[in-house]
């Protein structure tokens, strides 16, 4: 007879543990912080907290909005350009090449020079060689490059290849500072 309690017992031991358990639990968990869930206090809470900004985007968005506000009479006749014009013609002096120059002049209407674009992003591969980049001031390396010509190796630079990404990881790089970090390179590898 002492064996038909015994699983009376634990059942009724397991539902006392668990109407404790329930009672203990469920009051928690529809409660919580009082969140407001109405769009506005959901978009205020996910909008982006800053925002990144490059000189030649906002240069091309005023250049390609200039026409479309001439065209209109309401329109004012003057549009004035707010880009930075710190670098907008660098005088060239004696002591540089003339390719050289020549990609500053080019690269600088859109804001950075071609030798800042290699400073700054294309020279951890192209000054140590790394992932088969041909090294600056290769001449051997770069001769059949140059053969092709500036146009296709902004071609290659703008698409990538091997193991340059496209655009070579400078993705706010313009056409234009791609051509002059191009020609930055070409003129001291020649």
């Amino acid at each position: 007879m002492a064996q038909d309690k015994f699983p009376t017992s634990l059942a009724v031991g397991a539902g006392i543990v668990l109407a404790v358990t329930a009672y203990l639990v469920l009051p928690t968990l529809g409660s919580g912080p009082d969140v407001d869930m109405s769009d506005a206090a959901v978009k205020e809470r996910i909008k982006p907290v800053g925002s990144a900004a490059s000189a030649a985007p906002a240069a091309k968005a005023e250049s390609a909005a200039a026409p479309a506000k001439a065209e209109h009479a309401a329109a004012p006749a003057k549009v004035e350009n707010t880009a930075p014009s710190a670098k907008a013609e660098p005088a060239p002096t004696s002591a540089k090449s003339e390719p050289a120059a020549l990609s500053e002049t080019k690269a600088a209407s859109s804001g950075r020079t071609g030798d800042e674009i290699f400073n700054s992003v294309c020279t951890a591969c192209h000054s140590t060689g790394a992932a088969g980049a041909p090294k600056i001031g290769d001449k051997e390396a770069w001769a059949p490059r140059i053969a092709k010509g500036v146009d296709a190796l902004l071609e290659t630079a703008i698409k990538g290849k091997a193991a340059m990404p496209p655009r070579g990881t400078c993705a706010d790089c313009s056409d234009d500072e791609l051509k002059g970090a191009i020609e930055y390179m070409v003129s001291k590898s020649k």
